[in-house]
């Protein structure tokens, strides 16, 4: 299991508990979603076949591990 910071969780939740994430588009295949973070908005997307989220973000880019903007989408998803 992946570890993921506690200011990582707490930002997720904030965007999700803000109303800052947004369905976009859902395919047989993905799910893509616009997370609206504190600077810019971000895509995210899950691919359902791998069940694995990807996001355009300098973090998610650099480290290639879970971000505030798919942290708020797991939470958006459970929600659902």
């Amino acid at each position: 299991m992946e570890r993921i910071s506690k200011e990582v969780r707490k930002k997720g939740y904030f965007l999700f508990r803000k109303n800052k994430v947004k369905k976009e588009l859902e395919t047989e295949k993905r799910i893509h979603f616009k997370v609206e973070g504190e600077t810019n908005i971000h895509s995210v997307i899950f691919d359902k076949t791998r069940k694995k989220f990807f996001c355009d973000c300098p973090f998610f880019t650099l480290h290639e591990r879970k971000c505030s903007h798919i942290v708020a989408c797991e939470l958006f998803l459970k929600e659902s």
